[in-house]
């Protein structure tokens, strides 16, 4: 009896039952013209008891579909008690066509042909579906074609005998064209069946991948906590010249490889569309000189020229993030450099007006290296791509920076490629930015704020001991207060006995993790509710600060985390008008 229960399990007869109810409307609306219509052919009478016995079947049909939901399986009877719901319409019909044909009138004979391949073309619908479906909504009117000119039609002669050809040749035309719309439709469910799979797994393989990410993210920050906080604890102790610059040497080992820990999570917001960016009015003179003399001492051991050079029409103020164009900057500056063997590196900055207060800015990274071959022209801006096979051996990187670079210029509007260049290579950068007004940028430096706290009581709630042993050593040179727990619970229990004036909170602590903590914080459970909570986390994914700050955290830093970041983030806490700085969002 399979092949009895199996049209039930087809979930396909949920989509046509949910349409049929959706759909009752229009099909009245259609039953009471044909009324209209037959009523003049035939008896008015005739005409509203067939309306009247439409309408009460499909006020069944109705019934039969009440329950089918988007999102919801159906069972078996439920679908069962559709196509069952289905059939006395279809009777209702057939029987309409049956009255027109058998009426005296020879010319109604044509309206019962209409109705027959109506009802035929109207179940063309459901070639997608079982074949129950198809089933009861075709072989009636099919039928029809056939038996009615054949035997409720007395008329013979060339004429008749021509049409009842027509009609069987109809009727088996369109029986071979269903069975192939059938078959071309089960072939295109079926690649939409794999289509669905692959999409599935292609999700799938994106959900793994952003976990994997965030989980290694997670796991080397907070080892590269440890090394780069000592390190540079270590930087400020007494050391010889030689000390220093083993120490040096370390924290730039430390900062590349966490360069290419945000180059890894950069590339997977990007992916996923969930890089956001924070417009702000900068300088953009400044900020193009700013780039150059960071890579001043690089371009002096190579014995390289390093200029820079910005248009006079070009806007002083202009409006955007600074921090992706600086970081787009420092990448192209420090290929042009990787590469350059002999001659320099030029920054060139240029603009025109495109619309009312907004502009174009182009920045123009020239070098006098080996250039890039025309092969390779479109390759270098894919991901873990290098223009040759032997450039990350002679030269270091895994070749994401252009490819973040071309994606972060495009999201701020413009775009990043490689202009024709007689020698050496020649990368631009556009983007499209507002003209802003002059500001005054005030940036909170760790000098600025560590005289102000020897009077500060932190707590930190903190389990790794060498994290904990970080940041004693960062804020040991500012006379602050320090109290550590390694739990949530404890750091309530802390703040029951003494008084504070800054939490430190880790997220994932035991006995009672960060946010519960917090909530219990700001419930008053331990005191004073709106104490000022920095989440000293390893969670840097896209959207984590603004998920802490949403939570109620007063601001938010990721791990590895830099002294003077931490010391900012401190005094603002503690006098958020002090300041107004937002150096410490690049800690991590």
């Amino acid at each position: 009896m399979r092949w009895l229960q199996s049209p039930w399990a087809d979930e396909r007869l949920d989509e046509v039952a949910m349409d049929t109810h959706r759909l009752l409307p229009s099909r009245v609306v259609s039953a009471a013209v044909v009324a209209v219509i037959v009523g003049r052919a035939l008896e008015w009478r005739v005409a509203l008891g067939w309306l009247m016995a439409l309408m009460a079947c499909e006020g069944l049909a109705r019934l039969a579909t009440r329950r089918f939901r988007p999102g919801v399986h159906a069972t078996p009877g439920l679908r069962a008690a559709f196509v069952l719901g289905a059939l006395p319409i279809n009777i209702v019909w057939g029987w309409l066509a049956a009255m027109l044909w058998l009426s005296p009138t020879y010319d109604l004979k044509l309206a019962a042909v209409g109705i027959w391949v109506g009802q035929i073309v109207f179940a063309q619908n459901y070639r997608h579906q079982p074949w129950a479906l198809v089933t009861i909504s075709s072989v009636a009117p099919l039928a029809s074609l056939v038996i009615f000119p054949f035997f409720f039609f007395d008329a013979h002669g060339i004429g008749p005998d021509t049409a009842r050809a027509a009609l069987l040749l109809v009727t088996l035309t369109t029986i071979n064209t269903m069975i192939s719309n059938r078959a071309a439709a089960r072939r295109l469910d079926e690649l939409t069946h794999g289509l669905r799979e692959e999409r599935e797994r292609a999700l799938e393989a994106t959900r793994a991948k952003s976990t994997f990410i965030a989980v290694t993210s997670h796991e080397l920050r907070t080892p590269m906590n440890g090394l780069l906080g000592m390190a540079h604890a270590l930087s400020r102790s007494d050391l010889n010249e030689t000390q220093r610059e083993q120490i040096r040497l370390m924290i730039k080992s430390g900062d590349n490889l966490m360069q290419l820990l945000n180059d890894v999570l950069d590339l997977s917001r990007i992916e996923a569309g969930k890089v956001e960016l924070i417009p702000e009015p900068f300088n953009l003179r400044e900020t193009a000189t700013e780039v150059i003399d960071a890579w001043r001492d690089v371009a002096v051991v190579k014995n390289l020229d390093l200029s820079v050079h910005v248009e006079p029409d070009v806007p002083a103020w202009i409006e955007s993030d600074v921090l992706r164009v600086r970081q787009v900057l420092m990448n192209l500056v420090s290929n042009a450099l990787k590469f350059a063997t002999e001659g320099g590196v030029r920054l060139e900055v240029s603009g025109r007006p495109t619309s009312a207060g907004r502009h174009e800015i182009v920045f123009a990274v020239r070098d006098t290296g080996p250039g890039v071959p025309p092969e390779a022209i479109d390759r270098v801006f894919e991901s873990f791509t290098q223009a040759d096979d032997t450039v990350s051996r002679r030269h270091g990187g895994a070749g994401l920076g252009l490819t973040i670079s071309r994606a972060l210029a495009r999201q701020m509007g413009g775009d990043l490629t490689l202009a024709p260049s007689d020698h050496g290579a020649c990368f631009v950068f556009s983007i499209q930015a507002p003209v802003a007004q002059a500001g005054q940028a005030a940036p909170l430096t760790e000098n600025d704020d560590s005289d102000g706290l020897a009077s500060i009581r932190v707590l930190m709630a903190e389990d790794n001991r060498i994290n904990q042993l970080v940041v004693q050593a960062m804020l040991e040179a500012t006379g602050l207060s320090l109290t550590v727990v390694d739990n949530g619970q404890a750091a309530l229990d802390a703040m029951v006995d003494s008084s504070f004036d800054c939490v430190l909170m880790d997220i994932n602590i035991p006995v009672m993790d960060g946010i519960t903590a917090l909530q219990a914080i700001r419930s008053g459970a331990a005191g004073n509710p709106g104490l000022p909570v920095i989440a000293l986390t390893a969670s840097t994914m896209a959207g984590d600060r603004e998920r802490f700050l949403d939570l109620g955290f007063t601001d938010h830093l990721g791990k590895p985390v830099k002294p003077a970041a931490l010391i900012t983030a401190i005094a603002r806490a503690v006098s958020p008008n002090a300041a107004d700085s937002d150096a410490l969002h690049d800690a991590a």
